[in-house]
């Protein structure tokens, strides 16, 4: 359960009643040019436990800088509702976390750091990502501490929710009849390509050379030697490490150049030598899928999935509210 706010937010005004003035108030030594409102250092406190008006100030703040972005500023107003969303959103979070260390879920900190690294080696440092995100608002404390609520929120879940998902093949298939469009394809083609590039400086006699040559690694592979080697040795192509695969695209999604000859070759076919900016080319379709409606069969397991995670979500709604009814809640904007 994630912190979202959605774009319907804008237009369901909530005009909340004004706060005491005995409050103590949050971010007295920040910078409030993106926010027109103030929240109090806690915004509410559910069994005890208190909400911090630093994690919603945060939220709310690079909410605002998304709508403002996009057009959109926030009036006073709709920051007043967007964070009565975000703070409820966080009482569900909260009550969550809480349930699932009452029922016996622990999250160490080696699990935690093994998660933390996982989401690390996504990217190409780890300064990459600490500022991406510094980008999003946060520090990697922050977020560690972000991923240690949805790795509770994560294992209760599939712990109390879950298992009481069940799909019945119907309901699957009624989707399926009642959205057939979604399932349909379009024709596509898989290929590999080869690129020998040429010096403009060394004019024509330069431009015969490369061809020369590539006449006879395209004679080397009508005579039945491996495309995808040959790409490897020789391709000056950004793809030659993986023998120039093309991977599968449909007549839209590759230049005409390519996709003209593609999709009017056969699967095996070698085309002849052309030429593009980039220089000279062969191309090769390795497979053909044929568009069309995709069987039933074939995507079963997607939608399946896909309304499971539906249930899940509004199974997981109504369990928090059973929560809320249990706990003492009290809130403070």
């Amino acid at each position: 359960m994630r912190r979202f706010i959605p774009l319907s937010f804008l237009f369901i005004f909530s005009i909340l009643s004004t706060t005491p003035a005995s409050l103590v108030w949050a971010h007295s030594g920040h910078k409030h040019d993106e926010l027109k409102i103030k929240l109090p250092k806690v915004v509410a406190r559910v069994n005890d436990h208190d909400i911090s008006g630093d994690v919603i100030f945060r939220e709310l703040k690079k909410a605002a800088i998304q709508y403002k972005k996009r057009g959109m500023p926030l009036n006073a107003d709709q920051e007043k509702s967007a964070a009565k969303t975000l703070i409820d959103d966080e009482i569900g979070r909260t009550l969550l976390v809480l349930k699932a260390k009452e029922t016996g879920i622990n999250v160490s900190e080696k699990m935690l750091l093994d998660k933390l690294n996982e989401v690390k080696a996504k990217f190409k440092s780890d300064s990459i990502f600490a500022h991406r995100l510094a980008d999003r608002g946060m520090t990697v404390e922050q977020y560690k501490q972000e991923l240690e609520i949805d790795m509770y929120m994560d294992q209760l879940i599939k712990k109390e929710i879950e298992p009481n998902i069940k799909i019945a093949e119907k309901d699957s298939r009624d989707y399926y009849d009642k959205n057939k469009r979604k399932f349909k394809t379009q024709e596509k083609v898989r290929a590999s390509i080869m690129l020998l590039k040429f010096n403009p400086k060394k004019g024509k006699a330069g431009e015969q050379a490369v061809l020369k040559k590539f006449e006879s690694i395209l004679d080397q592979v009508k005579n039945g030697s491996d495309f995808g080697a040959l790409a490897q040795q020789h391709s000056q192509d950004s793809l030659a490490s993986k023998g120039g695969d093309l991977g599968y695209f449909t007549r839209k999604q590759m230049l005409p150049a390519f996709s003209k000859r593609a999709f009017k070759m056969k699967v095996g076919e070698v085309s002849e030598i052309f030429r593009t900016g980039h220089g000279f080319h062969i191309l090769k379709v390795t497979d053909r899928k044929p568009g069309g409606l995709s069987p039933f069969s074939a995507e079963k397991e997607k939608i399946e999935k896909f309304l499971a995670q539906k249930k899940v979500s509004q199974a997981t709604r109504d369990y928090i509210e059973k929560l809320k009814k249990q706990a003492k809640i009290k809130t403070y904007f």
